[in-house]
């Protein structure tokens, strides 16, 4: 038998036909507070279309005298989507943290930009 040669077809970053609506939310430093720090706030920066959601893991760290719950879930986007460290994101109506910064990949062959993959952060209680 001979091997199959041929042209295997790039694989494009999927745009998620029935993907999540994600509002990011820019850092904005707002008036001071009685120390002088700024206080911090968001205002809505972006929407971006057509992103997946994978909700992620939770914990309950055992902290005496707290109730906490964290969330972290991931955040698949399109590869120049305009999100950094400090920003909020709004998905499914509950906020979350960015944390870090997003991860942007491409082909090292072919240098196609494929997406962005960001870790998200919820903290309650």
């Amino acid at each position: 038998m001979s091997p199959i040669v041929g042209v295997v077809p790039e694989y494009p970053f999927p745009r998620h036909r029935a993907g999540v609506l994600v509002t990011v939310l820019r850092f904005a430093a707002g008036d001071e507070d009685v120390h002088g720090n700024p206080v911090a706030s968001w205002s809505e920066f972006a929407v971006l279309e057509n992103c997946a959601f994978d909700p992620g893991s939770t914990s309950e760290p055992r902290l005496a005298g707290q109730d906490r719950v964290v969330v972290e879930p991931t955040l698949y986007a399109s590869f120049d989507a305009p999100v950094e460290p400090q920003d909020h994101v709004l998905v499914n109506g509950v906020e979350y943290e960015v944390e870090g910064v997003p991860r942007r990949w491409s082909s090292p062959f072919s240098g196609t930009a494929y997406g962005s993959v960001m870790t998200l952060r919820r903290v309650t209680g």
